[in-house]
C-alpha cells in the first residue's frame, strides 16, 4: 500500500468534502476537470464523469482495504494487474514501484503497528467521458505503533484505474513524513531509506581453508563508490574462477549474495539478522558443478580484523565451517587474481550497447561484434554453440517473452595473469511470458572474451532449466 521511503496511507472524513473535489471540481476556466493523478496526463476536457457508489469495483475496493486491514493479501492478486504501478505522492516513474514490492511494505506496515483500520472510509467508481474509470477511496489509516503502544493516525486520499477487472494505475496522496516517522520508530533502521548495512563491509584478499571443499582466494572490491554493494573474484586451488556480488537492501532489510562459478556451481545466501556489525545469519542455497543441490543455514562472524569464520548447516545437520584469513602479500594464489579492471573503456561500453540492442530486439546489430568462430557456452561449458545456434537462440528469446528489460547492469572489462582480456557483466533480466503473462526474473553473469576487437567467447550464468520451461510452455501454446 505504501513504499516504505516514500509513503504512509489513507484519509479521514475531514477533508472528505476537499478531497470529493477530485470529481465535482475545480474545474478549468472553460468548465471542464483536469482529470490528472500525478502521472503527467491531464485528461481534459472532459464532461462531468457518471459516479456510483453501490458498483461492483467499488464494493471490491473496499473489500480489498479491509482484508489489508487485516493483514490478508491475497485479495491483492485479483484486485491488481500484474504490471501495476503505484504512484505515492510522485508523478515521477523513478519514485513509482511494482506490486512485489507492495506486498514487501504492507507486511512492513503490520511489522510495525497492530491493529490496523481503514475506517471510516468513502468510496465512489467514477466513469469518464474519455472511456477511462477510476475508484476513489477516502479514508483514516489507523494503527497502534508496536514499539511505543502509542495510536497513530493518517489522512489519505487513494486513486485506482482500471484496465477492465484489475487495477493498473495506483495514486496515494498523504502527509508521509509522520508515516515514515513511526514506521523508523518501529521497525528502527530496517525501514529508513537511506539505512546502511549493518555488515561491516570486508575488502582486499582473503584465502578460504577448512570443510572438504578446496583452498580460495577472493578479492573483496567496492566498484561502485558510495553504494552498499561489494564484487567478489574467486579463484580456488583446481583453478575455477568464480564472480560474487554482495548487497545491502535498505528497505527490505536484507543482505543477498550470489556466486557463479566457471564450473557451472552457484552459491547464494540471503542474511536477515545481524546481531552486532561483525556477525550475520541467514540462509543459503548452493548448486555443485555435477548439479547437486542444497540449502541450509549460514553464520557468519568476523572474529578478528584479519579473521573470518562462516559456518554452513545444512538440511540434514552436517556442519561446514570455513575459515577466511587475510591472505600474505606474496601468496602464489593471491597472484593469480592480480587484474586491474574499468568500466570506462571500448570494450565494456560495447559491451554495454551489445545488451541494450538485444533488450530492444535489434539482434542484427550484435552479429559484428562476434568473431565468426566465436564460441557460446550457456549455462553448460561442455557444451558450446556455434554463431548461427546462438543468434537463433536470441530470437527465441524475443519469441517467448514480451517486454525484455535489463535491470542494474554493471559492466567491467580487465587483464587477466594469463593475458586474456574479458568484460564481466552482472544484470537482472526480466521478461514477460507470451502464452501465460507469467513475468520471469533472471539474475544472470556474462563473460566476453576478446581477441583482436572481437569477442571470441561467451559464457553465460543463469537458471537455464527455468528458462527452457517457459520456452516449451510457448512453444506448446503455439502448437509446435
Amino acid at each position: 500500500m505504501f513504499r516504505s521511503s516514500l509513503i504512509s496511507t489513507l484519509l479521514a472524513t475531514g477533508a472528505l468534502t476537499a478531497l470529493v473535489g477530485c470529481h465535482t471540481g475545480p474545474t478549468t476556466h472553460d468548465g471542464h476537470h483536469d482529470h490528472d493523478h500525478g502521472d503527467g496526463h491531464a485528461h481534459a476536457p472532459l464532461e462531468n464523469p457518471t459516479s456510483t457508489i453501490d458498483d461492483a469495483r467499488t464494493a471490491q475496493t473496499a473489500a480489498f482495504l479491509r482484508a489489508y486491514a487485516e493483514g490478508d493479501f491475497k485479495p491483492a492478486a485479483d484486485f491488481f494487474a500484474e504490471g501495476v504501478r503505484f504512484h505515492p505522492n510522485s508523478k515521477a516513474e523513478a519514485d513509482s514501484f511494482g506490486l512485489d514490492q507492495w506486498y514487501e511494505f504492507v507486511k512492513m506496515h503490520h511489522e510495525a503497528f497492530r491493529d490496523i483500520t481503514v475506517e471510516p472510509m468513502f468510496i465512489q467508481t467514477s466513469e469518464y467521458s474519455n472511456g477511462e474509470r477510476w475508484t476513489h477511496a477516502w479514508l483514516s489509516w489507523r494503527g497502534i505503533n508496536r514499539a511505543t503502544d502509542k495510536p497513530f493516525e493518517s489522512m489519505v486520499h487513494l486513486a485506482y484505474q482500471w484496465d477492465g477487472d484489475h487495477v493498473t494505475e495506483a495514486f496515494q496522496y498523504f502527509d508521509a513524513s509522520p508515516f515514515e516517522a513511526e514506521m523508523e520508530t518501529s521497525l528502527g533502521d530496517r525501514f529508513a531509506a537511506d539505512a546502511t548495512s549493518p555488515w561491516e563491509w570486508v575488502t582486499g584478499y582473503w584465502r578460504a581453508s577448512g570443510g572438504d571443499m578446496p583452498e580460495a582466494m577472493v578479492n573483496w572490491t567496492t566498484p561502485m563508490p558510495g553504494v552498499d554493494m561489494v564484487m567478489g573474484e574467486w579463484i580456488n586451488a583446481e583453478g575455477v574462477r568464480s564472480i560474487q556480488m554482495v548487497g545491502w537492501n535498505p528497505h527490505t532489510g536484507v543482505l543477498t549474495s550470489n556466486e557463479y562459478g566457471s564450473n557451472g556451481a552457484s552459491f547464494a545466501f540471503e542474511c536477515k539478522e545481524f546481531p552486532h556489525s561483525r556477525a550475520m545469519h541467514g540462509t543459503y542455497r548452493m548448486r555443485t558443478a555435477d548439479g547437486t543441490e542444497g540449502t541450509g543455514v549460514v553464520e557468519i562472524v568476523r572474529e578478528r580484523d584479519d579473521l573470518m569464520i562462516a559456518t554452513m548447516t545444512d538440511e540434514s545437520g552436517d556442519e561446514v565451517v570455513r575459515t577466511y584469513e587475510a591472505a600474505a602479500g606474496d601468496d602464489p594464489m593471491r597472484m593469480s587474481l592480480a587484474m586491474t579492471a574499468t568500466n570506462t573503456d571500448r570494450m565494456s561500453e560495447t559491451v554495454r550497447n551489445i545488451h541494450r540492442n538485444y533488450e530492444t530486439g535489434n539482434l542484427d546489430a550484435l552479429e559484428p561484434h562476434f568473431a565468426d568462430d566465436c564460441v557460446y557456452k550457456w549455462g553448460d561449458p561442455t557444451a558450446p554453440a556455434d554463431k548461427a545456434t546462438w543468434r537463433a537462440g536470441l530470437g527465441v528469446h524475443h519469441d517467448t517473452f514480451k517486454d525484455i528489460r535489463l535491470d542494474d547492469l554493471y559492466v567491467q572489462t580487465g587483464q587477466y595473469p594469463d593475458g586474456k582480456m574479458w568484460t564481466t557483466s552482472w544484470l537482472e533480466w526480466n521478461g514477460v511470458n507470451k502464452a501465460t503473462g507469467e513475468p520471469a526474473v533472471f539474475v544472470v553473469h556474462t563473460a566476453h572474451r576478446w581477441e583482436n576487437d572481437q569477442i571470441v567467447e561467451e559464457v553465460v550464468f543463469f537458471d537455464i532449466g527455468r528458462f527452457q520451461d517457459h520456452v516449451e510452455t510457448v512453444a506448446a501454446a503455439n502448437g509446435n
